[in-house]
């Protein structure tokens, strides 16, 4: 909901035209305090590319309220609150645990990107991406998180070697 075409005081697309296109966040919007230059996924990079250069300025996502008595640009908490609403119309739940249902929320669609880009890229650069401070809130929630998926990518990798080798040694028994 922060994020801007062209304020920096909000955090900001910068060098959007680059190979390698960045997020400017300022120290303001920071716990620590501090101005920083992270990178952003290659396919949100895609995703804002397709927007036309003259439609760049001011919010990049700027939702407006459905209903003719508010006039203001929805606020963080209130989509917030939709996306959780849309999560239990979908019924797309998360957790079953302690007897009741919880359904997605905005922060379920920020731990589905850690887990898609987990198996990905190596863990510091998830933390980065994650913006973690901590390395160990990265290893802890999302590297080795999934032991099945974990296990099927080995068992894979591990049918395609011999799969490999089998090959091979066909191909090298028929040279003789």
């Amino acid at each position: 909901m922060e994020l801007s075409w062209d304020d920096t005081s909000k955090i900001c697309v910068v060098d959007l035209e680059k190979s390698h296109p960045m997020l400017l966040i300022s120290g303001e919007l920071e716990k620590g305090n501090r101005d920083r230059i992270l990178p952003m996924a290659p396919e949100f990079a895609e995703f804002l590319l397709a927007v036309p250069n003259r439609q760049r300025v001011g919010f990049v996502f700027n939702p407006l309220p459905q209903r003719d008595r508010y006039t203001c640009r929805l606020t963080a908490f209130h989509v917030g609150t939709l996306v959780t609403k849309f999560g239990e119309k979908a019924a797309v739940v998360v957790d079953r645990s302690g007897g009741r249902v919880k359904y997605a929320s905005a922060h379920d669609l920020r731990r589905s990107f850690g887990a898609r880009w987990a198996p990905r890229v190596m863990p510091a650069t998830l933390r980065e991406l994650m913006r973690h401070d901590s390395i160990e809130t990265t290893m802890r929630y999302y590297v080795g998180a999934n032991a099945k998926s974990t296990a099927a990518a080995l068992w894979e990798a591990h049918r395609s070697c011999a799969e490999m080798g089998a090959s091979l040694g066909a191909t090298q028994t028929a040279d003789f």
